[in-house]
């Protein structure tokens, strides 16, 4: 996919994530309303919602910004500081959503789930599997880097 593609699935997941902390999904969404049919494991599962919608959004914050694979570092870290970031600003929009409860708790399980995505792509990143890099990173090896960095260094 380009960066435009990233950029388009990067605004269409931050704004599923503001909708589903909406007033228009409040009372559907809320912790009552939820436990009424996930009984038990609605705690977990809520948290879980978390940590996997704010490692998504971590991972289309890279591929969105990650233009230079020699940047892969620094783009990473921006990438779990934007999404960190962007969990502060819904937990503070849905504390002024009647019917939603902003938590600071909740922030951090976003940032475990922005920190797990990153442990993820590091590992990734520094492994063995071409394939793997190939299909997650874009780039299967450092020798795929070096022949992009000669293609794009001005002449």
């Amino acid at each position: 996919m380009t960066v435009r593609k990233w950029r388009i699935a990067l605004a269409g997941w931050m704004g599923l994530i503001f909708l589903l902390s909406s007033r228009w999904l409040a009372f559907g969404m809320s912790a009552d309303a939820t436990e009424a049919y996930l009984g038990i494991l609605n705690y977990a599962i809520r948290k879980l919602a978390h940590l996997t919608e704010y490692a998504v959004l971590t991972y289309l914050l890279l591929r969105s910004i990650w233009i230079e694979p020699r940047r892969f570092g620094p783009c990473l870290a921006w990438s779990a500081v934007l999404s960190v970031c962007f969990a502060a600003t819904d937990e503070i929009h849905q504390y002024s959503v009647p019917g939603r409860l902003g938590t600071w708790t909740d922030v951090l399980y976003d940032a475990a789930g922005a920190l797990l995505m990153v442990f993820l792509l590091w590992k990734i990143r520094n492994g063995e599997n071409a394939a793997l890099k190939r299909r997650i990173l874009g780039f299967s090896d450092r020798a795929a880097e070096r022949a992009y960095n000669k293609r794009s260094r001005p002449a």
